[in-house]
């Protein structure tokens, strides 16, 4: 059958590419071997590896629903198959109909012959049960036969023969959409090719290097509205502070560009928040290739988070670090110490711990605690890290190095802020936004926000005229 046939294809297909990426695999592995005592070479390695395991995880994805989409249509087809035999039927049985009315004219003629001989049997006084048993079996076959013929009266040919032709369509189309099944797969093999290619090549960079675009958004708690129609483009590798008054809308719009506001019952938003500019990150696709998709889980490990009081796990400060990797496909012994000792040191926690590194991570101080989870996030090799007031809890001592530690960040990560402190925002922010009861009221660089404000609102909340 030809749909089979396509179904075989599309599975060796995949086979296929899923061979080459273990061999891919393979080869990654021996030059980890190689790179064992270069630390450069180990880092790299590892967002090799983390990238390997994500794109397996979209093929196998790709791959069954693949097969539920085949079943679907396969059963379709059968389904159709057996209405159009039902169909063929209740046509046969109206070119039969000629036949089963000579039949019957037949049989009646048959059973007036047998009356003539029995009434002569009876004056003869002959036996004649044998012409009643004749007789009977001649009623039945009469009565079958009138039931056929009611049957196939009351049939709507013309509709049967319409339907038939309809439902022949719908398996024409259910073969050409196997077809485009298959040419979706060959769509999305390219796009392995593709991420394959940007594993050796780095990407080229967005020409708006972006991090996140966001277009008229809108958020709500129930039926009360917490963010009016935002509209705000953040770029990479730079730190952007939100300020604002209590309950403006901060945290909110923190909260949504990694939808951990979702897990929040009745909140609800719209609008669009593209991450990089390209991944539409509530349908969770790219707005230039419907193909290349992304899942929940990785949104949230591109975009780290750290709140406003220290959260690590009840764990070793070894363990917290090294959650996120193992989690996401990291085995290796040699590879999970090189992330958790990379971690540490890019979170200024390194030559405190190094020698305790068993003991319990809320063991720590309160901004130790909060370096971990910031180096917890980080080994998670993100793109973007969102803080909500990420200092508020702490000493002026702990909050200096955790300034100091977010100024050293920004070169590999996007830092988002969201802080009560005007002279921190000053002090280490390249841009600030500026919330007011729900809306964006601002956004420029911090200079020119606290220098030079376009809005007089801004210039009131900045000179402490309210807040």
């Amino acid at each position: 059958m030809k749909t089979t046939i396509l179904y075989q294809n599309l599975k060796i297909l995949l086979d296929q590419k899923i061979e080459k990426l273990e061999n891919f695999k393979i080869k990654n592995n021996l030059i980890k071997d190689k790179a064992e005592l270069n630390f450069n070479n180990k880092k790299e390695l590892y967002s090799k590896e983390l990238q390997i395991f994500k794109l397996q995880k979209k093929l196998q994805n790709y791959l069954n629903k693949i097969d539920q989409d085949i079943l679907k249509i396969k059963a379709k087809l059968l389904q159709n198959e057996a209405v159009i035999l039902n169909f063929k039927n209740i046509i046969e049985n109206k070119n039969n109909l000629q036949k089963y009315e000579q039949e019957i004219k037949n049989i009646i003629l048959e059973i007036k012959e047998n009356k003539s001989k029995i009434k002569i049997l009876k004056k003869e006084k002959k036996p004649f049960s044998a012409f009643y048993k004749v007789n009977s079996k001649h009623k039945k076959e009469i009565k079958k036969i009138k039931k056929n013929i009611k049957i196939s009266k009351n049939s709507n040919f013309s509709k049967s023969n319409l339907k038939i032709k309809n439902l022949q369509a719908k398996n024409n189309k259910l073969d050409i959409n196997l077809k485009v099944k298959n040419d979706d797969l060959e769509k999305f093999i390219k796009l392995i090719k593709k991420a394959q290619n940007s594993l050796i090549k780095k990407e080229k960079k967005d020409d708006k290097n972006l991090a996140f675009v966001v277009r008229n958004l809108d958020a709500y708690y129930g039926t009360k509205k917490a963010l009016f129609n935002i509209n705000i483009e953040i770029p990479r590798n730079k730190i952007i502070a939100v300020i604002g008054p209590s309950g403006c809308g901060k945290s909110t719009f923190l909260r949504t560009l990694n939808r951990i506001n979702d897990e929040i019952t009745n909140f609800k938003s719209r609008g669009e928040i593209l991450l990089n500019g390209e991944y539409d990150i509530y349908k969770l696709q790219s707005i230039i290739n419907k193909y290349d998709k992304i899942e929940l889980t990785e949104l949230r490990t591109r975009v780290g988070m750290i709140f406003q009081k220290p959260n690590p796990f009840p764990i070793s400060i070894y363990k917290n670090v090294s959650y996120g990797p193992k989690i996401n496909g990291i085995k290796k012994k040699f590879l999970l110490n090189q992330i958790v000792q990379d971690s540490l040191e890019k979170s200024a926690l390194w030559d405190e711990v190094k020698d305790n590194l068993k003991e319990n991570g809320t063991s720590l101080s309160g901004g130790q605690q909060q370096r971990l989870c910031i180096a917890r996030s980080i080994a998670n090799n993100p793109e973007i890290l969102l803080m909500d007031e990420p200092t508020s809890a702490l000493d002026p001592i702990a909050s200096a190095k955790i300034e100091k530690l977010l100024l050293d960040l920004k070169k590999d990560y996007t830092i988002i802020m969201v802080t009560h402190s005007m002279q921190q925002a000053i002090r280490i922010s390249d841009y600030t936004a500026f919330f007011y009861q729900g809306k964006l009221i601002e956004f420029n660089t911090t200079e020119k926000l606290f220098k030079n404000p376009m809005q007089k609102r801004t210039s009131d909340y900045v000179m402490g005229k309210f807040g």
